[in-house]
């Protein structure tokens, strides 16, 4: 039995959010280092939360770039041994690596998130956020990670077989 996704739904999991927040992170991380920059030398007085912001952002933009890999398949793999298997023994590799992949997404995403609860109880030095709004993003995109990997698994780009690389390359 198949069943149909809502619209929103639909459009939840077709919308490039990875995309938009890796986007905005990198804006960030340029604007922060270049007002950083212009502070220090031209007025002479650095603006000191500016490499908080760049960090933070960048810190954004490589986890959420890299659910954006995961989504458009972007990760490398180097299957020249396994292209040597059989093809039952291809398949055998590909599903245990899509388990050690899919395991290795949720467990990052419980780390970040059991951090991102810790690390609430402390504030970052120049702007004083608690120090979750760098984990719990992390959290959020290592949970996009291992839902689009999944997604990639069971629905492929050309919808006639299973994609069975398991780094969805």
């Amino acid at each position: 039995m198949k069943t149909t996704e809502t619209g929103l739904l639909r459009r939840l999991r077709q919308a490039p959010i990875e995309d938009a927040i890796a986007g905005t992170a990198l804006v960030v991380v340029v604007g922060s280092v270049l007002w950083g920059v212009l502070t220090r030398y031209l007025l002479a007085q650095p603006a000191p939360w500016s490499y908080e912001v760049a960090t933070i952002g960048f810190a954004w933009l490589v986890f959420f770039a890299a659910a954006a890999g995961v989504r458009y398949r972007m990760h490398s793999d180097v299957d020249v041994l396994v292209v040597m298997f059989s093809p039952r023994w291809q398949r055998v590799v590909a599903v245990f690596n899509f388990w050690l992949i899919a395991g290795f997404f949720a467990a990052l995403t419980v780390f970040f998130a059991v951090h991102a609860v810790d690390a609430h109880k402390s504030v970052t030095i120049a702007l004083n956020l608690p120090r979750s709004v760098i984990h719990l993003p992390l959290s959020l995109a290592c949970l996009m990670m291992l839902l689009r990997h999944v997604e990639a698994w069971l629905s492929p780009a050309d919808g006639s077989e299973p994609v069975y690389e398991a780094n969805i390359t």
